[in-house]
């Protein structure tokens, strides 16, 4: 696949995410997940990222990092790689719904954004 999915994130959740996912949809090759230890540095996690988006950039032409959350240590040390390259775009609050859509679709990350919005709401309201 041209496009590289990576999920960022504090603790275990990017590992995790990942893993549900694919409960999901099955195995999906060009997903990767990078996660924050809680005594892990900003320079070092940031260096680790760097890393990781080098080795995806020899197989794909596209790199949509997906962060757990905006202003966040993972989401910060993304932002820098976009400064690295235009193949680099940076989503940032991830849920269940964007990631299998970042998956599936090979929508741009505003359409896939918009799409995802669009499957958060309030039950209570809809049933009523």
């Amino acid at each position: 696949m041209k496009r590289a999915i990576l999920l960022v994130s504090h603790g275990k959740l990017a590992l995790t995410m990942k893993e549900c996912v694919e409960l999901i949809t099955g195995k999906q090759k060009h997903l990767y997940a990078l996660s924050m230890d809680a005594d892990e540095t900003f320079e070092s996690f940031s260096s680790q990222l760097g890393t990781s988006v080098n080795q995806l950039r020899v197989c794909h032409q596209e790199i949509i990092i997906l962060a757990d959350i905006k202003g966040g240590s993972p989401c910060n040390a993304a932002t820098l790689q976009v400064l690295e390259g235009s193949d680099i775009h940076v989503i940032a609050g991830f849920h269940l719904g964007l990631v299998i859509e970042c998956c599936l679709s090979p929508a741009s990350p505003g359409e896939l954004i918009a799409n995802a919005s669009q499957s958060i709401s309030h039950i209570n309201s809809v049933i009523k």
